[in-house]
């Protein structure tokens, strides 16, 4: 599976005129008669009503793991929790391998490719063309989000969650290892983001 560039413009064309259903049966679009336009701090998202099957996969696997028993850390503050040991790990820093659960249970292309680093998505998104570096346009539920404060995101980010969608109009984005724990919070929350990856 192939992304270009030009990947989300065509999905918003072909939204607003009704196609994108017939010529893709595994996307759904929604195409709202108004956009709504949402300020998140720095950073200005348009909720343009798209959405994708993978998309919607991933934000339930992901709201899942938000209401579920095993989401705290254990003891908190200690980073031992269950989606590192998943994956055969000690404790330790844990938000990618939140994100790794969660495009499994998605069936996300190459979730396997993933690993414990917070750059993670940002890496696939670049090789399999998905990856919108210094930006929230054109975001959608679903998206990988990647958090960085400086040097290069791609090698050493310092977080990264899944972005669900818009609730009571605020961005949001749910994250593991955010307050020890898996917790819904808001798109902007303090450290600059660096890009975000489509699925």
């Amino acid at each position: 599976m192939r992304f270009n560039g030009n990947r989300q413009r065509a999905m918003v064309a072909m939204a607003a005129t009704g196609i994108l259903t017939a010529l893709a049966p595994s996307a759904q679009a929604i195409a709202d008669d108004e956009a709504q336009i949402t300020s998140a701090g720095n950073v200005v998202v348009a909720d343009m009503g798209i959405r994708t099957a993978t998309g919607d996969k991933v934000v339930n696997a992901a709201n899942s793991e938000w209401s579920s028993d095993h989401k705290m850390e254990t003891p908190m503050g200690s980073n031992c929790n269950f989606y590192s040991s998943t994956w055969g790990k000690g404790c330790q820093a844990w938000c990618a391998d939140f994100v790794k659960y969660v495009w499994k249970n998605a069936g996300v292309y190459a979730w396997e490719s993933l690993d414990s680093e917070a750059g993670t998505t940002a890496r696939w998104g670049k090789f399999f063309g998905s990856w919108h570096p210094g930006t929230t346009a054109g975001i959608y539920p679903g998206a990988a989000v990647t958090y960085n404060t400086s040097g290069d995101p791609l090698v050493d980010s310092d977080h990264v969650g899944i972005f669900v969608g818009w609730v009571n109009g605020q961005p949001k984005v749910i994250s593991g290892n955010f307050n020890n724990q898996v917790y819904k919070h808001n798109l902007s929350y303090g450290t600059p983001i660096a890009g975000w990856t489509g699925v």
